[in-house]
This record gives C-alpha cells, structure tokens and sequence, in this order.
C-alpha cells in the first residue's frame, strides 16, 4: 500500500474487486451503483484540485459583471450587490449541488500509465484526465488492453494510449 512517505509494507493489501475506497477505508462519495466513482473538479494546480464550486462561482462573478454594467446607470446599488452575491450564490448552490443532489467526491491525477502498464486495484480516469473513476479488476493485454473495471464496466485503449491514474479525497 502507498503512504504519504511511500510504501508501508505492514498494510494488508488492498481487495483489487472491491469498489473504489478511500485512502482510509470509506466509501467515497461519488460512488455509483454501477461502481464508479462521480468526481467533481476540472482543474489541478500543481497537486490541488479546484473544486467546481470555485469555477461555477467564478463563472458568476463573469455573469454578475456583466449584468451590473447593464444596471450601473440605473440601479447602481443593486448592481454592486449583484456583484458580490451572485458568485457567492452560484459556488454556493453548485457545492450543494455536488454534496447532496448528486454527490461527486473530489479526487486528483497522481500518474500517468500506458494502458498495458496497468494493474488491477488502480483508479484510472475514464474520461481522460477529468471526470469519473474505476477500479481496475482485469487487464488483458493484446493488440488492444481490455480494462474490466468494477461494477462491470469495460474499456478497450491502444496498448500506448496514456491514462490517468487518480487519488480520490472524499
């Protein structure tokens, strides 16, 4: 098992067909009945993911400015308070909306594999380098890698193609 400070060989290892889990054990909170794991967040700086709530927010400050240069000469109090509610109300709604209608976990890329490098127990990125994750369970290399992923869900890729492999967080 990895660590923060490498490998701990004292762990038990980890069950490669059980769902996805976090570092710790728990059940993260994305996951799906069909056994992948929904994340939220578009961008990583560096080893951070952004949250979607920052951009949905962000995204609402460039539509409140927008919508106070059209009231400024009119309403100009309420194009300031348009200003500084509407991203707060946009980031707001959309953690939310992550949290509770349609629980995402947050998870960040750590690697990138060829896909005949991959192993069982790996949570590979299904979309590229942003959205859902799977575990692996099998792997058969050929001309093309067959990935079975829990859950059931399958994926073929070049033997080249690179994929991202991921932590989640939550």
């Amino acid at each position: 098992m990895l660590t923060e400070n490498g490998v701990n060989l004292f762990s038990k290892p980890a069950d490669v067909g059980a769902a996805p889990s976090l570092a710790h054990g728990e059940r993260p909170r994305g996951l799906t009945e069909a056994g992948w794991v929904r994340t939220t967040g578009w961008l990583q700086v560096g080893d951070h993911p952004v949250h979607s709530a920052s951009v949905a927010a962000l995204a609402g400050l460039l539509w409140s400015l927008v919508g106070a240069a059209v009231l400024v000469n009119t309403a100009p109090v309420l194009a300031g308070v348009l200003v500084l509610a509407t991203p707060l109300l946009c980031g707001g709604l959309w953690w939310l909306y992550t949290a509770y209608v349609r629980p995402s976990s947050s998870a960040r890329n750590i690697e990138r594999k060829h896909a005949h490098e991959l192993e069982p127990g790996d949570l590979v990125r299904l979309c590229g380098s942003i959205g859902p994750i799977g575990r692996v369970i099998e792997v058969a290399s050929g001309e093309d890698v067959r990935v079975v992923y829990h859950g059931g869900g399958r994926q073929t890729w070049p033997r080249h193609q690179v994929v991202h492999i991921a932590e989640l967080l939550s």
